[in-house]
C-alpha cells in the first residue's frame, strides 16, 4: 500500500534514514540492467573492509539521508519536468515559485507479519506562478534542495538574504555583459582548438598563453561571495557536492547560457547529477577521505560489451541457452582494456556460482607453451577447491566431492599421478598420494627416451588434460575460461593443442553446455586463435568483440569518476584529454599523472574539489605513442628507481620479492624494497605480498627496452650469475624457481635468433660447458615434469649455442645428448623438415651403432608419422641389417607363408603359462631390433600385410631365440593376424594371441597395449569368443591407449572396435555418436598425413551408419565432406598407393547399403569385388558381414532369378559359418548358420524344416544379444511365411521385424519392411 505525507514530515521520519528506501527508484531509472551496473562498479565482492575507519551512528545516519534526500530530489524534479511541460513554465521567462509545503512525498510500505518495511515511491508538488522580480525555478528549487539535504524547514534570513543578492549580481552581470563575454569566449575557444592540434616548438608555447590569460576580459571580477561559498559557510556539515549541486542549481538558467562556468542550463542537466549521486553515492554524494585521482577498480564506456557477455553467461546458468559451446574472442589494442572487462566480469560471476579461472602468458618467461598455461589455469582451480572446501557450504561441499569421483573415474590413479605433477593441487583434491620416486621426478627417466615415446608422453598429458577437463565441466558447474593471449611473446607459434581442446569439448554436450572461454587478443584479425576451423564445428558459437577506445563520452564519465565531478563539469577538460590521448585508458591515466606532476591539475583544498585551467592544459605536451609516453614519465625518475625497474623489467611482468632481493648491489643498484615500493607508489608497479607486479605489460616491455640489446643480453647473464652464486642465501621456498629463473636469465643473454657462438658475450670454454648442462637438465626437467615441449626446446637450443666450438671432441656426450633430445623435441612438434636436416648432420658426428641407431629411430618415427611408408620401411631395412637381423631380400606372398608355417611348427608347442617364466631377452643389439621393428605402426598390418607378416616373424624368432621383451607380446598378437590371414588356421592363430595376452601381462608396457590388442580382440579372439567380450577388450584397450598416449594406434582401434559394435548390434544411434566423434579426432589431427586414407574409411564407416538410420548426409557433408568426395578420395588414394585394404573397404560400404534396401544383384556384385581383393575368409569383422549377408543373397536370388551360381554362393557361406560354429565360436556363428540353413531349406522346398531354422535362428540371436540379426531373422521368417501362404503370421513376424530394426535404431530399414506386408 502507499502513504502520503508532506517533506516536512518526511525529512525527521525515521524511513529518512533506511539504507533501502529509495532502491526500488534506482531500479527504475537504471540504464543498464542491474547486473551489468555491478560489473562497471566493480563492487560485487566487497564483503568488508578491514581498512575502513567505523563511523559513528550519527554519521551513518546522516549517511543514508543524503543517499535518500537525493532519490527524493531525483523524483521531485522530474515532476518539476513533467509539470512544466504541462502547464508552459518551462519557457527561460517564465518565473516559478516551488514551495516546500507543497511537496508530497508518496511511500510504499509493505508488511510481512511483524516486520514492516517503507520506500520511496514518488513526489509531487504544486508550482505556483510569480510576476515582479520573483526568483526563476532554478532558484526556488535550489532553495527546496537546501531545506531538503540539510533537514531544516527554513533558510535562515542572513543566508537568503547573501543568495539573493549573489542571484541578482549574475543576472545582472549575465544581462549587461553577454557580448563581451560571447567575443572573449570566442576568441579563447579559438586559440585553444588552435593550440591542441599545433605542434608547438619547446617553451613555444608559454607565452602566448601568458598573453592570453593576462588580457583584461579574462582578469577576475569583485564581485560578491559566491553561492557555493554561501551555502558553505552557513551548511558546514553538507558534503560539498550537495553544496556544489544546490549552487550550480540557484545559479541555472533554461536558457541555454551558463550564469557561471558550472551553473545548470537545464533542468535535465540537473536530473543526471542527482542520478550519478544515487547510483555512486561513495563518489558523486560523499566527501572523499583521499583526495586522490582514482580510477578505481571500474569498468568505463563498456556497458553493451558486459551485456553481451552476460547474456551469454546467463544462456550457460540457466540452460536455456544455444546448447553449444560458447567462445568469445576480444580483440582491441594494447592498454584498451581487454583483459580488464573479462577480469572484472569473472570476478562478479564467480559471486553468482560460476568458477573463473584465467590462463596468461609472461613475455619475458619461456614456459608460455598453451598447454602449460591452461595447466597453470587448473592448477588455480583445484587451489580454488580447496578454499571453497574450507569455507563453502553443503552445497560447494558437495560439488568438491563430486568433482573428485568424476576425476578419479575418468583418469584412475595413474592419470591422476601423472597430471599432479603438473597440476599439485589434484592430489590434495583426490587424496591420491604418489610415489617416493614420482616425488623425486625420478619416475620419468625410463618413459622419455626415443622421439616416438616423446611424442606418446605428449599425447598421453593432452588426453589427460581433456579428460580432467570433461570431469570436471560434467558436474555441471559453470566455468569461465579466460585464455588473455594479449601478453603472448612475438614469434611463438599457436599450439594446435588448444584448438583440439575445444574442439574436445564441443564433441562432449556434457562439457560444452557449462564451459564459457574468452580469449584476449591484439586488434590484428591474425593475432588470437584460428577461430574459423573451430566455428565450424555445429556446436560451436564463435562471438567477437571489438574493444576500441574511449568515446568521449565514456572517457568524460571516467575522468568524472576519477575526479569525483559531475561528468558536466569535467566536460571540458575530458574534451582535451580526448584529442591529446585518443581515448586510450593507460595513455588516459599516464596523461593525467603528468597533469598533476605538473601542477595543472591540482586539489583546491578550500573547496574540496579538482581544479584545473582549461587555457593551460592544452600546452602540455605529450608522445604520439603509448611507449613514448611512459618513456617520458620513466625517463623523469630518480636514477636509482629507474637503474631498479629495469632490472625488474627483465624478469618479466612478475618479480619474486625473495628471489630480487639477492642483486643488491649488482650494477650499482641498491635499496631495492624502497625503490620498488616507488615504482608502486608512481603507479608503474602493483604489489601483492611478496610479489610485484608490473600494472600493464606495456610497462614492463618499455622499461625493459630502455637499455640497448647488447647491453641487455649482459645484464641478463649477471642477473643469472648472482643468482646462482648467491643461492645459499636464498629463502628455501624459492631455490627451485631461483635456478629456474637464473637459468632463463643466463639463457637471455644469448642474441635473439642465434643457434650457434655468440662473439656478444664472453664466456670461458668451462662456462659454456656448465650452461649448456644445465640447459639440458632444464630441457629434460621441462618434458618430465610439465610436458612443456616448447620450454624444452628453448632450453635445449640454448644448450647447443652454449656448446664450445671443440665440445665433439672434448665434450662428446653432453653435446650429443642436446642434439638428439632437440630431435626428439622437433619430432613432437611436428617440424619434419628441420629434424630431417638436423638428423642427418647429426648422423655424422655420431661415434658408434647405438647413436646411430637413436638417430634412425627418429627419422623411421618421422617418415611413418609423414605418410612416407615405403622409405619409413626401407629405413627399418636398413636398420635391421645394421643390426645383423636382415629381412629377406623378396617379401613376397610365397616367402611369408613359408616362413609363417616354419614359425607356427617352432611355436606352437608353447602355452601361456610357458611365456610368463620364458627367459628375457638381454642382449642389447635384439633388444634394439625388437624396439626398431615394434616402432611400425599397427596401420601397417592393413596396408601392407606381407611385410607386416615378415615384420612379425622376426620379432618372433627373435623372440624365441634371444628372450623375451616387451615387444614380444607385440610380435605374438600379429604372428597370429597373418597366419589366420594367410594360412588360415585360426585355431594356431587365436592361440598366439592367447601368447601374447600373456607376454603382455608380464610386462604391462600400455605404450604397446594397442599394438597387442587391435589384432588379438578385433581378429583372432572372436573365431572362438563372443564378439560383445571382444569389444569390450578393444573398449578397455583404447582406454588405456588413450592413457598411454598411442594417439595413431586409438584412432585404429576405434574404427575396429565401431565396426565390431555395427556388427554386434550396437544401438545405431549411439554408435553414430562414436563414429562421429572419431573421425572429428581425426579432423583435427589431420595434420598427422598418416590418417589421411583410414580418415576417408573411418568417414565411409559413418555414411554407412547413416544410410541404415536413414538419416540425410546434410550435416555430416557440412562437417566434414560429402559421401561422393569421400569415395573418390578412397579410390584416389588406392590407385596412388595400391593398398587393397582401402579399395576392399570401399566395396564393404557399397555392399552393406546395398544389402540394407534389398538391392541384392547389386550387393552381390559388390561383395564379389570385396572378395577378390581378400582370401573370402573370416579373417576380419567386416567378413563376418560380407560372409553371412552374401550367403543370404545368394539362397534369395536363388529363388527368385534361378541364377546359376546362386544356391552355391549360399551354401558355400553356410558351411563357411557352420564350420565357424562347429569349431569356433557357437556364440558368434550360430544363429548365422541357423538362418543361412532356413534360407537354403526353403529354396530346396523343406519347408517344415526351413521354419524350425528359422525359430531356432531367432532365438539364438536372441540368447546371443545380436539384434540386429534377430530382426533380419524375423524379416525372412515373416517373408517365408507370406510366400507360403500364412499372410497374418507373417505379417506379425514383419512387424516384429520391424519393430526390432526401430528398437536397433535402423529406422530406414524399418519403414522399408512396410511393403513387404
Amino acid at each position: 500500500m502507499t502513504e502520503t505525507i508532506s517533506l516536512s514530515q518526511w525529512m525527521p521520519s525515521k524511513w529518512a534514514t533506511v539504507e533501502t528506501a529509495g532502491d526500488n527508484v534506482k531500479k527504475r531509472v537504471s540504464t543498464w540492467p542491474q547486473k551489468v551496473s555491478d560489473v562497471a562498479k566493480g563492487e560485487f565482492n566487497v564483503n568488508g573492509d578491514n581498512n575502513t575507519i567505523q563511523e559513528t551512528t550519527s554519521t551513518a545516519d546522516d549517511k543514508a539521508y543524503h543517499q535518500n534526500a537525493v532519490v527524493v530530489a531525483y523524483l521531485l524534479v522530474q515532476h518539476i519536468m513533467g509539470a512544466a511541460q504541462s502547464t508552459g513554465y518551462g519557457n527561460g521567462s517564465t518565473k516559478i515559485n516551488v514551495d516546500p509545503n507543497s511537496i508530497k512525498v508518496i511511500l510504499r510500505v509493505e508488511e510481512e507479519g511483524a516486520s514492516q518495511s517503507c520506500s520511496v515511491d514518488s513526489v509531487s508538488v504544486v508550482l505556483e506562478s510569480s510576476t515582479g522580480t520573483q526568483r526563476s525555478i532554478f532558484y526556488s528549487l535550489g532553495e527546496v534542495l537546501l531545506i531538503l539535504f540539510s533537514r531544516h524547514e527554513t533558510i535562515t534570513p542572513q543566508c537568503r538574504t547573501t543568495l539573493l543578492s549573489r542571484q541578482e549580481s549574475l543576472n545582472e552581470r549575465h544581462e549587461g555583459a553577454n557580448c563581451a563575454a560571447d567575443t572573449f569566449d570566442s576568441f579563447q575557444d579559438t586559440m585553444q582548438r588552435a593550440l591542441l592540434f599545433l605542434d608547438l616548438e619547446e617553451g613555444g608555447g608559454d607565452t602566448m598563453m601568458d598573453d592570453l590569460y593576462n588580457l583584461p576580459e579574462k582578469r577576475e571580477r569583485t564581485m560578491t561571495p559566491s553561492t557555493f561559498s554561501t551555502i558553505c559557510a552557513n551548511y558546514p556539515t553538507l558534503p560539498m557536492s550537495v553544496c556544489r549541486l544546490i549552487a550550480d542549481v540557484m545559479e541555472g538558467t533554461n536558457g541555454g547560457v551558463a550564469l557561471t562556468k558550472t551553473s545548470f542550463t537545464s533542468l535535465e542537466e540537473v536530473l543526471e547529477d542527482l542520478k550519478r549521486m544515487m547510483f555512486e553515492p561513495n563518489v558523486f554524494l560523499h566527501n572523499p577521505s583521499d583526495p586522490k585521482i582514482d580510477f578505481g577498480s571500474r569498468l568505463y564506456g563498456r556497458e553493451e560489451e558486459t551485456s553481451t557477455i552476460l547474456s551469454v553467461v546467463d544462456g550457460i546458468s540457466s540452460g536455456q541457452g544455444s546448447g553449444a559451446l560458447e567462445i568469445i574472442s576480444v580483440h582491441g589494442y594494447s592498454g584498451s582494456g581487454k583483459s580488464f572487462l573479462v577480469n572484472q566480469i569473472g570476478r562478479y560471476i564467480s559471486t553468482k556460482g560460476w568458477i573463473f579461472l584465467e590462463g596468461k602468458f609472461d613475455r619475458m618467461k619461456q614456459s608460455n607453451a598453451p598447454i602449460s598455461v591452461m595447466m597453470s589455469a587448473f592448477e588455480n582451480y583445484f587451489v580454488t577447491l580447496e578454499s571453497i572446501k574450507c569455507w563453502g557450504g553443503s552445497d560447494d561441499l558437495s560439488y568438491c566431492y563430486k568433482v573428485a569421483t568424476k576425476i578419479t573415474e575418468a583418469l584412475g590413479p595413474d592419470g591422476i599421478d601423472s597430471l599432479s605433477r603438473f597440476i599439485p593441487s589434484l592430489n590434495r583434491l583426490v587424496g591420491i598420494e604418489g610415489t617416493d620416486n614420482d616425488r623425486d621426478g625420478n619416475h620419468q627417466s625410463n618413459i622419455v627416451r626415443t622421439g616416438e615415446e616423446s611424442t606418446m608422453y605428449e599425447q598421453r598429458i593432452e588426453y589427460l588434460l581433456c579428460a580432467l577437463v570433461d570431469a570436471i565441466l560434467s558436474v555441471g558447474r559453470p566455468i569461465l575460461l579466460l585464455y588473455d593471449a594479449n601478453t603472448k611473446c612475438e614469434g611463438l607459434v599457436e599450439s594446435e593443442f588448444l584448438q583440439k581442446l575445444l574442439k574436445h569439448i564441443a564433441d562432449r554436450a556434457s562439457s560444452r553446455e557449462h564451459l564459457l572461454f574468452i580469449e584476449c587478443c591484439g586488434k590484428k584479425e591474425s593475432e588470437g586463435l584460428d577461430t574459423s576451423t573451430i566455428a565450424s564445428h555445429d556446436s560451436v558459437n564463435v562471438s567477437r568483440i571489438d574493444i576500441g577506445e574511449f568515446s568521449k563520452p565514456a572517457l568524460n564519465d571516467a575522468i568524472s569518476y576519477a575526479l569525483r565531478l559531475p561528468p558536466r563539469v569535467t566536460a571540458p577538460l575530458s574534451e582535451i584529454i580526448h584529442i591529446k590521448t585518443m581515448g586510450n585508458i593507460l595513455f588516459v591515466i599516464q596523461f593525467m599523472k603528468s597533469l598533476e606532476k605538473s601542477k595543472m591539475l591540482t586539489y583546491n583544498l578550500s573547496e574540496r574539489q579538482w581544479v584545473w585551467d582549461t587555457d593551460i592544459v592544452p600546452l602540455q605536451r605529450i608522445s604520439d605513442s603509448v611507449a613514448g609516453l611512459l618513456m617520458s614519465k620513466l625517463l623523469n625518475l630518480n636514477k636509482s628507481v629507474l637503474d631498479c625497474l629495469i632490472m625488474a623489467s627483465c624478469f618479466g611482468s612478475q618479480i619474486n620479492m625473495p628471489i630480487m632481493e639477492l642483486l643488491d648491489g649488482l650494477r650499482g643498484v641498491t635499496n631495492i624494497g624502497k625503490n620498488l615500493f616507488i615504482g608502486v607508489e608512481e603507479g608503474i608497479l602493483e604489489k601483492a605480498g611478496p610479489l610485484y607486479m608490473f600494472s600493464h605489460n606495456s610497462l614492463q616491455r618499455t622499461v625493459y627496452e630502455i637499455t640497448p640489446q647488447n647491453i641487455r643480453n649482459q645484464l641478463h647473464l649477471d642477473i643469472g650469475s648472482t643468482l646462482i652464486s648467491k643461492s645459499a642465501s636464498a629463502p628455501q621456498e624459492v631455490i627451485e624457481e631461483l635456478f629456474s629463473v637464473a637459468l632463463s636469465h643466463i639463457n637471455k643473454s644469448l642474441p635473439n635468433g642465434e643457434n650457434g657462438q655468440s662473439n656478444e658475450i664472453n664466456l670461458s670454454p668451462s662456462q659454456r660447458g656448465v650452461f649448456a648442462k644445465l640447459n639440458l637438465k632444464a630441457g629434460q626437467k621441462a618434458i618430465s615434469n610439465s610436458a612443456d615441449f616448447a620450454l624444452a626446446k628453448f632450453h635445449l637450443n640454448a644448450g647447443m649455442a652454449f656448446l664450445p666450438e671443440q665440445c665433439w671432441h672434448d665434450q662428446y656426450d653432453l653435446a650429443f645428448n642436446l642434439h638428439i633430445e632437440y630431435a626428439n623435441v622437433l619430432l613432437v612438434q611436428r617440424e619434419y623438415e628441420e629434424l630431417d636436416t638436423h638428423c642427418k648432420v647429426l648422423l655424422l658426428k655420431a661415434r658408434c651403432v647405438e647413436d646411430q641407431i637413436k638417430i634412425h629411430e627418429l627419422l623411421i618415427a618421422y617418415l611413418f608419422r609423414s605418410g612416407k611408408f615405403p622409405e619409413a620401411l626401407e629405413h627399418v631395412r636398413s636398420v635391421l641389417d645394421t643390426l645383423g637381423f636382415p629381412l629377406p631380400t623378396t617379401v613376397d606372398k610365397d616367402t611369408v607363408r613359408a616362413v609363417l608355417e616354419a614359425l607356427r611348427n617352432a611355436a606352437s608347442g608353447f602355452t601361456p603359462e610357458q611365456m610368463r617364466t620364458f627367459p628375457l631377452m638381454t642382449e642389447e643389439v635384439p633388444k634394439q631390433a625388437m624396439k626398431i621393428m615394434g616402432s611400425v605402426p599397427i596401420l601397417l598390418t592393413f596396408s601392407s600385410p606381407t611385410f607386416a607378416a615378415m615384420i612379425a616373424c622376426q620379432m618372433t624368432q627373435l623372440s624365441i631365440q634371444h628372450g623375451l621383451c616387451a615387444e614380444s607380446a607385440v610380435a605374438f598378437g600379429n604372428l597370429g593376424f597373418a597366419i589366420n590371414s594367410v594360412l588360415q588356421d585360426f585355431n594356431c592363430g587365436y592361440a598366439m594371441g592367447n601368447l601374447g595376452l600373456a607376454i603382455f601381462q608380464r610386462f604391462k608396457s600400455n605404450t604397446l597395449i594397442l599394438k597387442t590388442y587391435v589384432p588379438i580382440f578385433g581378429f583372432l579372439k572372436s573365431w572362438k569368443e563372443p564378439l560383445q567380450s571382444c569389444s569390450e577388450g578393444l573398449c578397455y584397450a583404447v582406454h588405456e591407449g588413450s592413457l598411454a598416449g598411442d594417439r595413431g594406434s586409438v584412432f585404429l582401434a576405434k574404427a575396429v572396435l565401431n565396426r565390431h559394435l555395427l556388427v554386434n548390434g550396437c544401438k545405431l544411434s549411439e554408435l553414430r555418436m562414436k563414429q562421429e566423434s572419431l573421425c572429428r579426432e581425426m579432423m583435427y589431427n589431420k595434420q598427422e598425413k598418416k590418417f589421411g586414407a583410414f580418415f576417408y574409411q573411418s568417414l565411409g564407416d559413418l555414411y554407412t551408419i547413416l544410410s541404415l538410420i536413414g538419416e540425410p548426409d546434410d550435416r555430416v557433408a557440412s562437417i566434414f565432406i560429402s559421401r561422393e568426395e569421400c569415395e573418390k578420395a578412397l579410390l584416389e588414394n588406392y590407385s596412388s598407393t595400391k593398398n587393397t585394404s582401402v579399395l576392399q573397404l570401399f566395396y564393404y560400404h557399397r555392399f552393406i547399403q546395398s544389402f540394407a534396401v534389398r538391392d541384392f544383384e547389386t550387393a552381390l556384385n559388390y561383395c564379389e569385388e570385396y572378395d577378390k581383393l581378400g582370401s573370402g575368409i573370416i579373417a576380419r569383422i567386416t567378413d563376418v558381414a560380407t560372409v553371412f549377408f552374401s550367403g543370404v543373397i545368394g539362397f534369395v536370388l536363388a529363388r527368385k532369378s534361378k541364377q546359376d551360381g546362386m544356391l552355391d554362393i549360399g551354401e558355400h557361406r553356410r558351411m563357411q559359418l557352420q564350420m565357424w560354429a562347429d569349431h569356433g565360436s557357437k556364440w558368434n556363428a550360430e544363429n548365422k548358420a541357423l538362418l543361412l540353413q532356413a534360407e537354403k531349406y526353403y529354396t530346396t522346398g523343406n519347408l517344415d524344416q526351413a521354419k524350425a531354422s528359422y525359430e531356432a535362428s531367432v532365438k539364438s540371436a536372441r540368447e546371443h544379444k545380436f539384434i540386429n540379426e534377430e530382426a533380419l531373422a524375423y524379416e525372412l521368417y515373416g517373408i517365408f511365411r507370406v510366400e507360403t501362404g500364412h499372410l497374418e503370421n507373417g505379417k506379425e513376424l514383419l512387424r516384429k521385424a520391424q519393430s526390432l530394426y526401430a528398437e536397433w535404431g535402423a529406422m530406414k530399414k524399418a519403414s522399408e519392411v512396410f511393403p513387404l506386408m
